[in-house]
């Protein structure tokens, strides 16, 4: 079923508004009303919608990373080649890159952490690609395995992209042996 179109111009103005204030202040400092008096609507529209700034937020972080997730293609190479998976998503996803394109993420006290996101939205991505069957041990196999990258993507530099394509590819050929 379509969207209503009157929601999809409302929660566009909203995240547009978000955006502006937060280049402005941090989150912390942003109230709904504040937010709803620049997007022009009433308190009660934003909470139709949103819960809270932080709801409001996090769907921000997450379209995001899903639309920077949602243009690869090659999901299925995580059981099948993961080298050539790693090699392809630590060029694709770079961490320094986001956060130039949308530098929010560290922000005041409400910091939101990166790698988990991008983690549970590449879970999901991946898992749908029917490779292994979508029980809890595989989302957490497979989980396990991305959260090796993101987090040592986020405390190396790039120059430590190939040991991280090495030990993380060996981590999911024994982890998926028969995806090979």
């Amino acid at each position: 079923m379509k969207e209503d179109l009157r929601v999809v111009k409302t929660k566009r103005n909203i995240k547009s508004v978000m955006m502006d204030l937060l280049k402005k202040k941090p989150i912390e400092k942003i109230t709904v009303t504040e937010l709803a008096s620049h997007a022009l609507i009433n308190k009660g529209t934003f909470y139709h919608h949103y819960s809270d700034i932080y709801d409001l937020y996090q769907e921000l972080v997450t379209d995001f990373i899903e639309n920077t997730l949602g243009s690869l293609n090659y999901y299925e190479e995580f059981f099948s080649k993961p080298e050539s998976f790693l090699q392809k998503f630590l060029h694709d996803f770079r961490e320094n890159d986001i956060k130039k394109t949308f530098p929010f993420f560290n922000e005041g006290t409400h910091s939101l952490f990166l790698p988990y996101y991008v983690t549970e939205l590449l879970l999901d991505r991946i898992m749908s690609v029917n490779c292994v069957e979508n029980t809890i041990e595989n989302r957490v196999k497979v989980q396990c395995c991305i959260t090796a990258v993101t987090a040592s993507k986020s405390h190396f530099d790039e120059s430590y992209n190939n040991i991280i394509v090495q030990v993380a590819s060996k981590m999911i050929h024994s982890t998926f042996p028969l995806q090979i």
